[in-house]
């Protein structure tokens, strides 16, 4: 009886263990199931951790580039800026007109100052004029690069609906000679000094300068200022490398009344600067 009740107990035990032992393993069974989900996990947000870290490395790598391209066009645009800025020679219009000039002596360049304080030798005349094809009642005649600058503005115009004239360009010293002694002897020197330039400071014997005519009228040289089509002029002759020399608003600049229908030939680039800072040449070639 005492061994039976002995080998239950042991039998009891062993069945207790054992279910202990399966509920032990079990739970470390869940345990680790846990503790692999929780590691995965972990594994999974480094995972796209790095991932979102690696993406914004590249977004500012890209920004990056994106800056400096961005500073490098702006630079650029600075330094071309600059390069057209500064490609004009300095000359000193401080004094009185006519006192302490200078002599052009880059003669071929397309962007020359020629005024009251910059002149030309008494012999120059430029060796590339060529008659400008729509000269009206005159043959004018233009260096070549300006007078097929100014025929593809002819053109242009004709597209807008208005016909547009060269009638005087190319004047040689003696020509100008003429017309300025002519003035000095009709109206005095002060107003002559005013309307017209002495002989050898004339921007018409550069062969880059053109006196307009609109439409064909001839009733006056000041007649364009009031043609319907004027505004449109002004506003994009600088695309075909024109400027207004002497604007209503510069006369203390250019040292010339102002003059509606002279236009001269700088070339696109410094065209469009002038128009664009509302300088005349004379303040480009004084600042």
């Amino acid at each position: 009886m005492k061994r039976s009740i002995i080998f239950f107990c042991i039998a009891a035990i062993v069945y207790m263990c054992g279910l202990n032992l399966s509920a032990i393993n079990r739970y470390f069974s869940e345990e680790k199931k846990e503790i692999q989900k929780i590691e995965e996990k972990e594994k999974q947000e480094k995972k796209e951790e790095k991932k979102s870290t690696k993406k914004k490395v590249e977004e500012k790598k890209v920004a990056k580039s994106t800056e400096i391209e961005k500073e490098k066009e702006v630079k650029e645009e600075k330094e071309s800026s600059k390069e057209v800025k500064t490609s004009g020679k300095y000359v000193d219009q401080s004094g009185d007109p006519y006192t302490n000039t200078v002599t052009v002596s880059n003669l071929n360049d397309i962007d020359i100052l020629v005024n009251k304080y910059s002149g030309l030798p008494s012999d120059y005349t430029p060796s590339d004029l060529v008659t400008v094809s729509n000269s009206g009642e005159h043959n004018a005649q233009m260096r070549a690069p300006a007078a097929q600058a100014f025929e593809q503005m002819v053109a242009a115009a004709s597209q807008q609906g208005f016909i547009l004239n060269a009638c005087s360009a190319f004047r040689s010293y003696d020509y100008q000679s003429g017309l300025y002694y002519n003035g000095v002897n009709g109206y005095g020197v002060e107003y002559a000094d005013r309307y017209w330039t002495r002989p050898g400071f004339s921007e018409h014997q550069t062969g880059l300068a053109v006196d307009i005519r609109m439409d064909n009228d001839t009733s006056d040289l000041d007649a364009v200022r009031y043609n319907s089509h004027y505004p449109w002029l002004l506003k994009h002759m600088h695309e075909y490398g024109f400027i207004l020399r002497y604007p209503d608003d510069k006369e203390d600049k250019t040292k010339i009344a102002p003059e509606s229908w002279h236009l001269r030939y700088v070339g696109v680039d410094l065209a469009t600067y002038l128009y664009e800072n509302n300088l005349s040449l004379d303040e480009y070639y004084g600042a």
